[in-house]
């Protein structure tokens, strides 16, 4: 049975491909440790019921929540995330929106903090070219950052060292991957 729930939103495609992505990645370490859902399709039961949960959220425009995200954030008040481990994934274009680059990632997971989640799965801002981000906590994003547009073949390397450190974050077993 899978240990964490991993709920994404999308419209155009992106999020729900690193998330597949990521998925994979877990794999590696065991078959079915993650499943996959489309926020667009959950409710706050779906949620609530796992105990370790990642998120997966692009920025829109000038630092929007994805649709289904927009939607979905104000239930989660009624969500009670006390004792829950939560990482973030975000996308974003950090050359257009250099001063937006993951602001739903910050809104996400402060929500996340905000409601007694343990956000983990912190991410470094070195090697991207922002001017701002509302995700950014002492020189760290709130969560992976991932840049589709601009580095896509940067994606499979960041979604490995993140994954890792999320396996150990999270406190699931020992890492080494079975490969």
């Amino acid at each position: 049975m899978a240990k964490i729930g991993l709920f994404y939103g999308s419209n155009e495609g992106h999020p729900e491909q690193v998330a597949q992505w990521i998925k994979t990645e877990f794999d590696d370490y065991e078959a079915g440790l993650v499943e996959v859902f489309n926020i667009a399709h959950a409710t706050i039961e779906d949620v609530t019921a796992w105990d370790d949960l990642i998120f997966g959220i692009p920025t829109w425009d000038n630092g929007q929540l994805q649709d289904d995200w927009d939607i979905f954030l104000p239930q989660m008040d009624q969500l009670d995330l006390t004792g829950k481990k939560v990482a973030i994934f975000g996308l974003g274009d950090q050359y257009l929106y250099s001063v937006t680059f993951l602001d739903a990632v910050g809104i996400l997971g402060r929500k996340v903090c905000e409601r007694g989640g343990e956000l983990l799965g912190y991410w470094p801002d070195d090697g991207y070219e922002i001017a701002d981000s509302a995700a950014l906590e002492n020189g760290m994003f709130m969560g992976l950052a991932i840049d589709q547009d601009n580095e896509p073949e940067k994606t499979a390397e960041r979604v490995e060292a993140w994954v890792l450190q999320v396996v150990q974050e999270f406190g699931i077993f020992e890492v080494e991957p079975v490969a």
